[in-house]
């Protein structure tokens, strides 16, 4: 299809912007799952609530929106303490109850959002305003710093878990949970932490969104959808993985509405999802 360069720039634009969202949607997810072995259904409420945080910060006492966005990010880690210690800790050892639990908080707090904040779409203030021009094409400020902050916290979460020592700790029991605990390393602490991290990193993608697009009651439905694709994708576990698989359907989601049609959107990923795996199972980077 022969289109002008500005609209493919645009697509590419929007697409790398919406990729890193997932990437951030996914990190929380491979966490969690990785070192407490739950699917933390309900991480989609977790990203929509931690936008409407940022959105009264700003709106309805005036902080700045990057304060906002930090202090949404605190709460949100603490939500995600009081959800380990309380729902999940009691059936870790479990198969099913975490995912009955996740899915009724998911209802919970959907219901929740939908009575305290109504149906109606609200949006946070632009993280800038304005454009750069490139190839012609005027590409938003606000998207360009959307990427940048997905990017920086991907490297603060890889540092953390290559450079400290808790995030050894972490590292370690993701391996080997028993050999962890031989080590003297709390699978409680864990547990906690990863939840904590999981849960800021989506308040964070909440917001992102929330200020390139539009905040909703369910806003965290498809995030969350494309959360689970990045992790089969990647490879359970994988940082590389997360950010290549996050890169690939938002650019996916980006670039075939403009070139093909919005139909194929959800289509063509999870064709290549499966082929994919049919070809390599443990995903892209996976470990045999």
């Amino acid at each position: 299809m022969d289109l002008p360069v500005q609209v493919w720039v645009q697509a590419i634009a929007n697409g790398l912007a919406l990729g890193w969202l997932y990437v951030l949607m996914a990190l929380g997810l491979t966490l969690i799952l990785s070192i407490m072995g739950i699917l933390q259904l309900a991480h989609g409420e977790v990203y929509m609530i931690g936008a409407y945080v940022t959105y009264y910060c700003c709106v309805s006492f005036g902080i700045n929106l990057y304060a906002s966005m930090f202090i949404s990010m605190a709460i949100m880690a603490g939500f995600g303490l009081f959800m380990e210690r309380f729902l999940f800790r009691p059936v870790r050892a479990e198969i099913l109850p975490p995912i009955v639990i996740s899915l009724g908080l998911t209802l919970i707090l959907m219901s929740s959002a939908v009575v305290g904040f109504g149906l109606y779409e609200r949006s946070i203030p632009r993280l800038a305003q304005g454009s750069f021009v490139f190839l012609d094409s005027a590409v938003p400020k606000d998207r360009i710093i959307a990427v940048g902050f997905a990017v920086g916290l991907l490297l603060l979460v890889y540092l953390f878990l290559k450079r400290s020592k808790y995030g050894q700790a972490m590292v370690a029991s993701a391996q080997s949970r028993e050999g962890a605990i031989l080590r003297g390393i709390s699978p409680n602490t864990m547990s906690s932490m990863a939840m904590a991290i999981g849960c800021a990193l989506a308040a964070a993608g909440g917001t992102l969104a929330g200020s390139i697009l539009m905040l909703t009651p369910s806003m965290g439905t498809l995030p969350l959808v494309k959360g689970l694709v990045i992790i089969v994708l990647g490879g359970m576990g994988s940082l590389l993985g997360a950010a290549v698989g996050g890169i690939f359907l938002g650019l996916v989601d980006g670039i075939i509405p403009v070139a093909f049609s919005p139909g194929l959107t959800s289509v063509a990923p999870l064709v290549v999802v499966i082929l994919i795996l049919l070809a390599r199972p443990q995903g892209l980077f996976g470990h045999e």
